[in-house]
């Protein structure tokens, strides 16, 4: 079996010297075509052969299209040395779940007297939202099946195309606080329809933090965002200036953001939610005056930020 180390020698022979990541497998090496060929822009998954550059572009699914692109001297040798000879070289195709809209789905700007719309409209002006943010988010609720007595927030992608939709129940009692598709996260941008790539962008972290942030936002579904992640590929290759309004239990996971978008160019921001623990909790006026005063991320904010929280008695 041919270890990733062997892997590594071979692709800084044919593609000159790499960045190891400390995780062992993500070489970073400069791309041939890029503009920046004096940045290790070029990410090559030495495991999964996946390889991508986050300037220019430029990926594919195997190490040996890799090689064909820019080595190809180097890809008949790649080819005999590393893949057995049964192997027929095909790319793996991804499965694509198909998201759908659910059957009994009524806007909430409609009427209806059906006893769980009026439980979900109530809901939805208690946490503060008008009829313009219902328009602009077009929520709705569903009368029967796994989204009755939910508000439902639609997702569709840039062609328009509905890629995701999430139920938050509206009873205090519900075992179940959302209820969700299963489809892989990562590929999602969540209402990638209503974002201008060329405006800074809000980032935060679930559907209703999408009220208060404004126009041109979208919501991570979670508090994670690494290289995998198709909103991570878009905002590096637009240049996409990013402003991160996560809770204030994730501030460390922010920190982790912000570091993985600086490190790629990208122009990061923060903004201070005071004594609220999720923009949620603020009004509209608030969160925007915290956007304009959005304060530029570098290393060194991260390096105040766990001093500011060592233990007594821990070492840094």
């Amino acid at each position: 079996m041919i270890d990733s180390a062997e892997r590594l020698r071979f692709l800084r022979e044919a593609l000159g010297k790499g960045i190891l990541a400390s995780d062992g497998v993500n070489l970073s090496l400069k791309c041939p075509s890029c503009q920046h060929k004096d940045k290790f822009k070029l990410v090559v998954h030495l495991e999964k052969e996946m390889w991508h550059c986050w300037v220019c572009g430029a990926k594919g699914r195997s190490i040996n299209s890799l090689l064909r692109k820019f080595s190809p001297a180097k890809a008949k040798e790649w080819q005999s040395k590393f893949k057995p000879p049964e192997s027929k070289w095909a790319e793996p195709v991804e499965e694509k779940v198909k998201v759908t809209m659910p059957d009994s789905f009524i806007p909430l700007v409609s009427h209806s007297t059906d006893p769980d719309f009026l439980a979900v409209s109530r809901y939805v002006e208690s946490r503060g939202l008008e009829e313009r943010d219902i328009w602009r988010l077009r929520l709705g609720t569903c009368t029967r099946g796994r989204y009755r007595r939910r508000v439902v927030f639609l997702s569709f992608d840039e062609n328009g195309e509905l890629n995701y939709l999430t139920g938050r129940a509206v009873d205090s009692d519900s075992n179940v606080r959302y209820v969700n598709p299963k489809v892989e996260r990562h590929g999602i941008i969540f209402n990638e329809l209503d974002i201008d790539w060329d405006q800074p962008l809000t980032i935060c972290e679930g559907p209703f933090d999408l009220v208060k942030a404004g126009k041109n936002s979208t919501c991570l579904l979670g508090s994670t965002l690494t290289t995998s992640h198709k909103l991570f590929e878009k905002i590096v290759i637009n240049r996409t200036p990013v402003i991160l309004c996560l809770d204030s239990d994730a501030q460390k996971k922010q920190h982790n953001i912000a570091k993985l978008l600086y490190s790629h160019d990208i122009d990061v921001k923060t903004i201070n939610l005071g004594n609220h623990k999720d923009i949620g909790e603020m009004k509209k006026e608030e969160v925007e005056s915290a956007k304009e005063n959005s304060k530029s991320w570098n290393p060194e904010s991260r390096l105040y930020y766990m001093i500011r929280n060592i233990s007594s008695g821990s070492i840094l």
